[in-house]
């Protein structure tokens, strides 16, 4: 690629850095890695800083880096042992995009999803993904839920992370209250004895969803207008959150 540079000792600590929630707040960077991801970025309103692409990169990974320069993205090239150290997963496919931050807006009076101490960056990114499936187009993350740009997390999300509005508050129920006035708030939980199958879906909503270990927290459990609880009838005691909440996309969807 006569185009790419080799990458420096100083690009290649800050790309490593990305990792850490801590570099990713302070440069307002995160990192796409695998050719789906940077392709689908490429899409997206999100800015591409630079691109890092493995020695010896395969002809589909070269045209995409073609397409980035040409758009004035800096093309850096690293030995596979470089590239390994700053890649998260064992088979990043070559490429590693560094992508600014970018918080797209949120649509009020539209149907959202609140996700309340939601930790597992996988379990996020595999929520933000089905949520996208299902024609959700906004998120909000509260009470210590993981970053949403956690690689883990963009990963996982499929590249929906880059087409979904995704918004972090401390202050869950004043961004409700501001844009979501007068749509009724559902929750997920296991102490409700109103079955999923059976809740009725008037007008437009939002869905809540809590951690598997401590579930929806008191100030948002006691805002709820509907409360929920999907029943099995096996032995296991509960859902992993990201399946709870397909399963409960899916039957909103049929119903309203």
């Amino acid at each position: 690629m006569h185009f790419a540079i080799t990458i420096t000792q100083k690009l290649r600590k800050l790309v490593r850095s990305l990792n850490q929630k801590t570099h990713r707040d302070q440069h307002e960077l995160f990192i796409a890695e695998g050719l789906k991801l940077c392709q689908e970025v490429s899409k997206s309103e999100f800015e591409v800083e630079l691109i890092v692409v493995k020695d010896s990169a395969n002809a589909e990974v070269i045209e995409l880096c073609e397409n980035y320069a040409d758009r004035g993205v800096p093309i850096y090239t690293a030995a596979k042992h470089q590239f390994d150290q700053m890649a998260t997963t064992k088979s990043p496919q070559g490429i590693v995009g560094v992508v600014n931050q970018h918080d797209l807006d949120l649509s009020p009076g539209e149907n959202f999803i609140v996700l309340d101490g939601v930790n597992d960056p996988g379990n996020l990114g595999t929520i933000i993904r089905t949520a996208e499936w299902f024609g959700y187009k906004q998120v909000i993350l509260c009470h210590e839920c993981a970053d949403h740009y956690n690689p883990k997390a963009v990963r996982s999300s499929m590249g929906s992370v880059f087409r979904m509005a995704v918004r972090k508050t401390d202050n869950v129920m004043e961004l409700i209250q501001d844009s979501f006035a007068g749509q009724t708030l559902y929750g997920a939980t296991l102490k409700s004895d109103k079955a999923l199958r059976d809740l009725k879906i008037k007008g437009k909503y939002g869905i809540v969803f809590g951690s598997e270990s401590h579930g929806i927290s008191e100030k948002l459990l006691n805002n709820l207008d509907n409360n929920f609880t999907i029943r099995g009838v096996g032995s296991s005691d509960s859902l992993n959150v990201a399946i709870a909440a397909g399963v409960t996309f899916n039957h909103f969807a049929l119903n309203s």
